[in-house]
């Protein structure tokens, strides 16, 4: 694949998918509360 800049376009479409999943998967471990899964994602 072609590279535009410094950063592979593919590795911008793993970084998407790795956070839409991580973001889906709190949501649901949580029971939809975002704002306690957060902090701890953070730490």
């Amino acid at each position: 694949m072609a590279e535009n800049g410094s950063v592979p376009f593919w590795w911008i479409v793993v970084f998407l998918l790795l956070a839409l999943g991580a973001g889906i998967g709190s949501v649901f471990l949580t029971g939809g509360s975002i704002f306690i899964a957060l902090p701890g994602l953070l730490l």
